[in-house]
């Protein structure tokens, strides 16, 4: 499948990879709807000085969840409020049950309101980045089926410091669950399986580095490509599960040596 210039998908992957912000700022400019958004979100942030400021208006609450890729929240009022309005580091917190990485990222930039965030033009100036980088790859995915996520590992996978977070970002997961080669059944098995699985085949420290990123992403979406990557493969659910990985070296798993 090719883009809007006719790259196949792994050069597109990578000419956006070099500069996505200068990208994203042109089909930004070349947008209306994002234009109008970011405009006017711009004009009323000074403004928003209280949790319940930001909660009541929609069109700024849009873009400030967009930016943080949790536009999925924009009516659970009840969550927003606890994120918006809980210390991040406690224990306690909603934002550290959940564990997921956007979600503490939003915390920590959104729940001080001593000043107002959005009193602070770097704060504002990064949202407004962020939400416009966001709307750029969802309009990429729609030329480049898996574009999105592939640009979005790239941005935030090295932030990732543990196989719970990696779990808790649906994106991220699916993104290695595909690279990896698991089968679709591994959604069905529990959590501490999923877990058990996920340690053995992943290394978060390699995604420190970016050339790791960059290949690993890069067999994500060939493998995304390949609608029958996981039909006919001798992994059933059972290896997944038992004494050896379904990945070990007594099988014969060409995924495994692509990212070794």
């Amino acid at each position: 499948m090719s883009g809007i210039s006719g790259l196949p998908i792994i050069p597109m992957y990578e000419t956006y990879i070099k500069n996505e912000t200068k990208y994203a700022d042109a089909a930004a400019k070349a947008n209306p709807a994002t234009q109008s958004a970011v405009s006017y979100f711009q004009s009323v942030a000074s403004t928003l000085t209280t949790p319940q400021a930001l909660l009541k208006n929609y069109r700024a609450l849009q873009v400030v969840l967009g930016a943080f890729g949790m536009s999925g929240l924009i009516n659970e009022q009840g969550i927003l409020k606890q994120l918006l309005t809980q210390n991040p580091t406690a224990k306690n917190s909603l934002v550290q049950q959940m564990a997921n990485p956007a979600y503490l990222q939003f915390a920590n930039v959104m729940a001080n309101w001593n000043p107002p965030p959005l009193s602070n033009a770097k704060t504002v100036a990064s949202i407004v980045q962020n939400y416009v980088t966001n709307q750029f790859e969802v309009s990429a995915n729609q030329q480049m089926p898996g574009m999105q996520a592939a640009l979005y590992f790239t941005r935030n996978i090295g932030s990732v410091t543990t196989i719970p977070e990696l779990m808790s970002d649906n994106t991220l997961l699916g993104v290695v669950q595909t690279a990896l080669g698991l089968p679709m059944q591994f959604g069905l098995l529990n959590y501490n399986q999923q877990v058990s699985i996920l340690s053995q085949q992943v290394d978060l420290k390699k995604f420190q580095n970016p050339s790791y990123v960059n290949q690993f992403v890069q067999k994500y979406l060939v493998l995304n490509q390949e609608n029958s990557a996981s039909s006919g493969t001798t992994n059933p659910l059972v290896n997944l599960i038992g004494g050896t990985s379904a990945f070990s070296s007594g099988t014969s798993n060409p995924l495994v040596n692509l990212i070794a």
